[in-house]
């Protein structure tokens, strides 16, 4: 230990002296060069390396988090509307069937209540009805009046009867039709809405049952 340390105090004492001049004429070796060359170089391919390997972890870690594009948009948002669009046909159809069995059900009541209803009507009309003036004029032939108002005179009632009383009697039938006639009119515009009427709603019924077997036909 001790020639070792002043082996060491005599060259560093010698390099010493030698001072600067040294340093100056020392020129290192192209075997050195080369080797510290390609330090360099490796040490940069693997900083080089590095960076490259943390770009490509940043760029994975963008895609991760970068958010859905455009077109992913909108692929979804198409999807959704077909869904709407499907339900929406759906409930459509729902509907289409309940308006139908409602207009038949309708129609079915109309038509099974329609000759009953037209019997009553007729029976409050002819309790409605007013009273010829034959048993006002003929007080003392009740059965003339009757006659007329069932429409079942017979030739026999007339011919104890005077000119005058058959006047009246002419007088109030000639009424009695006019009136007659007015009603008429009245029932058959009355019966032509009616038929307009009954028309609309077997269009109405027709169109959607075409409707619901083309619906059927897609589905099957």
């Amino acid at each position: 230990m001790g020639t070792g340390g002043s082996k060491c105090g005599s060259r560093t004492s010698s390099w010493e002296n030698q001072g600067d001049g040294v340093f100056r004429d020392h020129t290192p070796s192209p075997e050195l060069l080369q080797s510290g060359m390609n330090l360099q170089i490796c040490f940069v391919n693997d900083s080089g390396s590095d960076k490259d390997s943390d770009a490509d972890d940043s760029k994975t870690e963008t895609s991760l988090d970068t958010p859905l594009s455009p077109m992913s948009k909108q692929s979804s948002s198409y999807s959704d509307r077909d869904t709407t669009e499907e339900e929406s046909e759906s409930l459509d159809d729902m509907d289409f069937l309940t308006r139908q069995k409602k207009l038949q059900a309708e129609a079915k009541m109309a038509l099974a209540m329609a000759k009953p209803m037209a019997k009553m009507q007729v029976e409050v009309e002819k309790q409605n009805r007013k009273k010829s003036p034959v048993a006002d004029l003929l007080p003392h032939m009740p059965h003339i009046s009757e006659c007329l108002m069932k429409r079942s005179l017979k030739p026999t009632d007339l011919r104890d009867m005077t000119i005058g009383q058959l006047q009246v009697i002419v007088n109030d039938l000639h009424s009695q039709i006019e009136s007659l006639n007015e009603e008429l009119v009245q029932l058959l515009l009355i019966r032509d809405e009616l038929h307009t009427e009954q028309d609309a709603m077997l269009v109405d019924i027709e169109d959607l049952t075409s409707h619901v077997i083309q619906n059927h036909r897609r589905e099957a």
